[in-house]
């Protein structure tokens, strides 16, 4: 409908055109512009580090950045399909991806405001006018005489068409458009970081209920043998005591450390249970659903780690992987330009308006000559008085960017806090685990020792089962040490910010 009615005037569109002109160059942005804080970082990754030094410094690759997919690195096929199954399931995950995209479509929202708002109406409708309404009371002054049947007249009911649009345009003196798309855009790279941070903080977290779900699993295999064991002991020791080959302190004993075992089995069991459930709710499903997948029967062969230098690149990267910082920053940045936008509300508003359309009682005239209407003109607003409110939102704008910029720098220095714990803590538990590997291989050759003893008869089976009970103990604090260890190296990988893609940032 709209394109058989006519144009506004060429004298209309050159008014329009030339305000266009004469404005556009007074635009300018007030507030200050954002500069990122320079990124402090040490040396290297020993050089903060608080207390004594590491007994013994876990082997760091500077020259590799951690890959995206750090789990891939301890080789196993039940934790790949589970990091996978997070990446597609996960409620928390899906809940962030939906804040991200809400940000990102806040932005378009803010940025549409910078163009021109066209709104099209028409309409057709029916109406009668009041005979003694306000409209009617110039009929009558104008002609007492006639005014009777001129009201009459003009208050018989008719039929109006209207159709139309209408135009408005701000343009963005003080910047305050501009700043508000700034602040949006900073929100969205915020939001971006915080979903790279979700992401990052339940693979980490399914990675250590995994791994302490396998240590668990081994230990209760392990503990059920060293039960066995025990029960074949104690038969042998009561036998003993009935000949009068050994007392009922040896008995008591023994029954007292196998009643210990026994307690502590439905504990680990419960470790299982609870372990198992965490997995299942990070990828939202049902407690059950993956006892298929998470079967015990796969902790025979369960020996996961991986002891190879870690590759953390160079500390000045850290601003650029860790999410919090890349959220903390883009925050200051978002605050820093609230402030512009409070500061241009100081100032008046120019919009530019333009309207045309046409209008007619009788159908037949509806888009003629006659019928078209139109406005064009600028607008103004203009804050005079408002008991200081809108000075004091600037200083609360700049109270917030303050905030922000401390919030920025207790980000970074947690960041590397959580380093050095995760650090210390990996390089400990190597520490402890390569103990442990050398009191099990000295356990395993006292067992061979009495082994020997016993089939040269120079001992008898009991000797031999309380040495190959040992054993397996030092074996469920060796499998204790591995998760550990693995859980560690998870905690430095997440405390460094894991992996990034090859763009550095989530797009």
């Amino acid at each position: 409908m709209l394109s058989i009615l006519p144009s506004p005037s060429h004298s209309s569109r050159q008014l329009l055109l030339l305000a266009m002109v004469v404005l556009l160059p007074g635009c300018a942005m007030l507030g200050p512009d954002f500069t990122a804080p320079e990124q402090e970082a040490p040396a290297d990754w020993s050089a903060w580090h608080s207390g004594p030094e590491r007994a013994s410094a876990p082997g760091i690759d500077t020259d590799t950045q951690p890959a995206e997919k750090w789990w891939l690195e301890f080789d196993d096929p039940v934790l790949n399909q589970l990091q996978q199954r997070l990446a597609e399931a996960s409620p928390d995950l899906r809940s962030a991806v939906l804040n991200f995209a809400g940000a990102r479509l806040q932005r378009q929202i803010v940025a549409s405001e910078r163009g021109v708002d066209v709104q099209a109406s028409g309409g057709v409708s029916r109406q009668k006018l009041s005979e003694y309404g306000t409209s009617m009371r110039m009929a009558a002054i104008s002609s007492p005489a006639n005014s009777d049947a001129l009201i009459g007249a003009l208050a018989e009911p008719f039929t109006l068409y209207q159709a139309g649009f209408d135009a408005s345009w701000e343009p963005d003196f003080w910047g305050r458009i501009g700043r508000s798309i700034e602040a949006a855009e900073a929100g969205s790279t915020a939001s971006a970081a915080l979903l790279d941070q979700t992401r990052l903080g339940l693979s980490a977290e399914l990675a250590r209920a995994y791994f302490e779900l396998r240590s668990l699993q081994q230990q209760v295999r392990l503990m059920q043998r060293d039960i066995g064991l025990k029960e074949d002991q104690l038969a042998l020791l009561e036998a003993n005591r009935a000949a009068g080959l050994v007392s009922d302190v040896q008995v008591d004993s023994l029954r007292m450390q196998l009643s210990e075992q026994r307690a502590g089995l439905p504990a680990l069991n419960t470790g299982v249970v609870a372990s198992m459930n965490a997995i299942s709710t990070l990828l939202g499903e049902h407690p059950g659903a993956l006892d298929a997948l998470l079967q015990s029967d796969a902790v025979d062969t369960f020996d996961s780690i991986h002891s190879a230098d870690l590759a953390l690149g160079v500390p000045s990267s850290l601003a650029r992987r860790r999410p919090d910082i890349r959220a903390a920053e883009a925050q200051l940045h978002a605050a820093t330009a609230e402030i512009g936008v409070a500061t241009a509300d100081l100032y008046p508003r120019v919009t530019l308006h333009a309207g045309f359309g046409v209008e007619s009682f009788l159908q037949s005239a509806f888009g003629k000559g006659g019928s078209e209407y139109w406005s064009i003109g600028p607008g103004f607003y203009l804050p005079i008085f408002n008991q200081g409110r809108l000075k004091a939102r600037v200083e609360l704008t700049k109270m917030d960017q303050q905030q922000a910029a401390v919030h920025y720098r207790q980000t970074v220095l947690r960041a590397w806090q959580e380093i050095d714990n995760a650090l210390t803590a990996y390089a400990a538990e190597q520490t402890r685990y390569h103990q442990l590997q050398q009191k099990l291989a000295s356990a395993r050759s006292q067992l061979e020792i009495n082994r020997a003893n016993r089939a040269a008869g120079l001992s008898d089976s009991s000797v031999e089962i309380a040495s190959e009970s040992l054993m397996l103990g030092v074996e469920r604090q060796l499998v204790d040490s591995r998760a550990t260890m693995n859980i560690q190296r998870v905690a430095v990988y997440k405390a460094v910010g894991g992996g990034v893609d090859s763009a550095g940032v989530t797009e």
